[in-house]
């Protein structure tokens, strides 16, 4: 997959501006502050609709404009396909996507039509970071490669919510929590069948991929640690409508449900060093350089494409070794690398090959212009 044509119009910090990509590696340089970041932001919200950044959308459109536009046109293995997103300053507004033309104000329309990996500093959270992040990375990237989990993930949240409703309330009705645990039971066993599935494929690609990191030093796991942890990997609905009965009481005092896949959770490990307690910061960051990695080979897996990868501000946290081992195993993905100034090229005997970088593009972003 390769992003080959691309417009901003009133977003962040850019007024109106156009770019032709290189197929291969995209070197954005400039000043902080610039839209450097900006830019990578845009290319990922035509993969998922949201920012990685913000969760107040309106942030996205330009001070004093009305309407923010970003447009895409990806080269896929077979066919090419256009997409544009529309934001309004109205914290209220809904996005507004056109596919091909297509419009539609549907987000899960939009989702496994492009697929975009972003590499940032923020990344170490995965690892270092408290349960919500960790999900909210497991969401997400489960989201990417099956768009219909987005579905389930939203059955579950709308039962959990009136649930939590009904437990808040001044009558209390066992008859109708009967029906709603019923329903999240059933939600969240569809969930976490997902999750279980999806982090037993994270963890054999994350292995290969931590292997390729640290030359072979480091033997990288993830394992899920579900919150409901006697259910078994079979995740029965059965099962977990029976902790929910079981902690009614509980929960009627508390007036929220306290068990559930809303609170589940996942570890990194070395071996049997668990890197979020254990762990060094380069180890951490080594660990979540490779779970980006994984994301790469799982999508390339199921789909066929090679995700377009978003690298921002990362080289720098890297030495040059791992710098090198980064670069050198990203096959046919297209590369965006954001840097306030592009380190000395690597001799092209260190590669045993050609110099991958000796094709790059070097973009300079300033002041909202890509120039």
């Amino acid at each position: 997959m390769i992003l080959k044509t691309f417009e901003l119009k009133d977003f962040r910090n850019y007024e109106s501006e156009e770019a032709v990509f290189h197929e291969k590696i995209n070197i954005l340089t400039g000043r902080n502050a610039q839209g450097k970041t900006n830019l990578i932001e845009a290319i990922n919200l035509l993969a998922l609709g949201k920012s990685f950044r913000t969760r107040k959308e309106q942030e996205l459109v330009r001070f004093g404009a009305e309407e923010a536009r970003v447009k895409g046109t990806f080269e896929k293995k077979d066919r090419t396909q256009t997409t544009e997103i529309r934001l309004r300053s109205g914290a209220s507004e809904k996005k507004t996507y056109i596919i091909d033309g297509l419009e539609t104000d549907t987000v899960a329309d939009l989702l496994g039509g492009v697929y975009t990996i972003v590499f940032s500093p923020e990344d170490l959270r995965i690892v270092k970071g408290d349960p919500e992040t960790r999900r909210k990375f497991l969401d997400r990237e489960i989201i990417l490669l099956k768009p219909l989990y987005y579905h389930k993930l939203k059955k579950y949240r709308k039962a959990l919510k009136t649930r939590n409703a009904l437990l808040k309330s001044d009558k209390v009705s066992n008859d109708l929590l009967d029906i709603f645990d019923a329903q999240l039971a059933e939600a969240a066993s569809e969930v976490m069948k997902e999750r279980f599935s999806w982090l037993k494929s994270l963890s054999e690609a994350a292995r290969e991929a931590g292997l390729l990191m640290t030359d072979g030093a480091e033997k990288l796991r993830v394992e899920y640690r579900p919150h409901l942890s006697h259910i078994g990997d079979d995740c029965s609905k059965e099962a977990i409508l029976e902790v929910f009965s079981r902690g009614r009481e509980r929960d009627v005092l508390t007036r929220s449900t306290e068990a559930g896949p809303h609170r589940d959770d996942f570890a990194v490990y070395d071996s049997e060093l668990d890197l979020r307690v254990y762990g060094s910061q380069g180890q951490q960051r080594t660990a979540a350089l490779s779970l980006r990695l994984a994301e790469r080979e799982m999508i390339k897996r199921e789909t066929g494409e090679d995700a377009i990868l978003l690298l921002d501000d990362v080289m720098s946290e890297l030495d040059e070794g791992r710098q090198e081992r980064l670069l050198g195993n990203f096959g046919e993905n297209q590369i965006f690398i954001t840097a306030a100034s592009w380190p000395p090229k690597f001799k092209d005997e260190s590669w045993g090959r050609d110099n991958p970088l000796a094709e790059a593009k070097v973009i300079r972003i300033d002041g909202g212009h890509i120039i």
